[in-house]
């Protein structure tokens, strides 16, 4: 059923212009990230970088549009649903990334020294993880050669990441494409946030699907020394 009762709040040829600049500013700044990370190092993984930023861009406008399904005061059950949405991936986000940082801190000491050298940093990459727990790929990226894109994660932790990745497709990022289709095909009238959240929600899971099958057969890890507590004490 078309939401009728909404009423356009700017004109059609100006929605369509702001959406256009909003996804364009957004796309050629995370491919900036991305050349300048290419141009100090083309050998490090630097698509991490642009693919994080991409996927900050799209969780913000999540939260946005969220917002303003309950200002807009729909006349059904969208907003429930776009917050109840909202809620399962960061609560299933929080819970993958929270287990598999922390084996990587309980069982893994090179990483354990990193994080007490940059916790701060380790703890924002955690913040942005719990939109989508691929941002965590950011931790061993080595963009522009800084030490704090250098976390040693293992093996262990890398695939753990692809697989919450995919668990974070089905259950966050599909449902909400589905919900943004919805949406912008039944309100009768131009809004820009809508249109701009399933802009960016195509370009994500567009990349996101490329950059899974690169981190699961194409990348070539780095094997890390991973060495527990009791190795060192032995």
């Amino acid at each position: 059923m078309a939401f009728d009762h909404l009423d356009s709040v700017e004109p059609e040829t100006f929605g369509y212009v702001a959406t256009f600049l909003l996804v364009l500013g957004g796309f050629i700044a995370t491919l900036g990230v991305y050349v300048v990370g290419v141009s100090k190092n083309k050998n490090n993984n630097n698509f991490v970088m642009f693919n994080t930023l991409l996927i900050s861009y799209d969780w913000s406008f999540d939260i946005i549009f969220t917002i303003w399904c309950f200002a807009s005061r729909l006349k059904s059950h969208l907003p429930i649903v776009s917050l109840s949405l909202l809620f399962i991936v960061i609560f299933v986000n929080f819970l993958l990334t929270f287990t598999i940082l922390r084996r990587e801190i309980n069982n893994n000491e090179q990483f354990r020294v990193w994080f007490q050298e940059h916790k701060a940093f380790g703890i924002l990459i955690a913040f942005f993880s719990l939109g989508n727990t691929t941002v965590l790929h950011v931790l061993n990226c080595r963009f522009n050669n800084m030490d704090k894109f250098n976390a040693v994660l293992s093996s262990t932790a890398e695939k753990r990441i692809i697989h919450a990745s995919v668990i974070g497709l089905i259950l966050g990022d599909l449902p909400q494409f589905f919900l943004l289709v919805s949406v912008n095909t039944n309100l009768i009238n131009f809004h820009v946030i809508p249109i701009t959240a399933m802009s960016l929600n195509i370009l994500v899971n567009f990349f996101g699907f490329f950059y899974r099958i690169y981190e699961a057969t194409i990348r070539e890890y780095e094997t890390p020394t991973v060495v527990n507590k009791k190795q060192l004490e032995a």
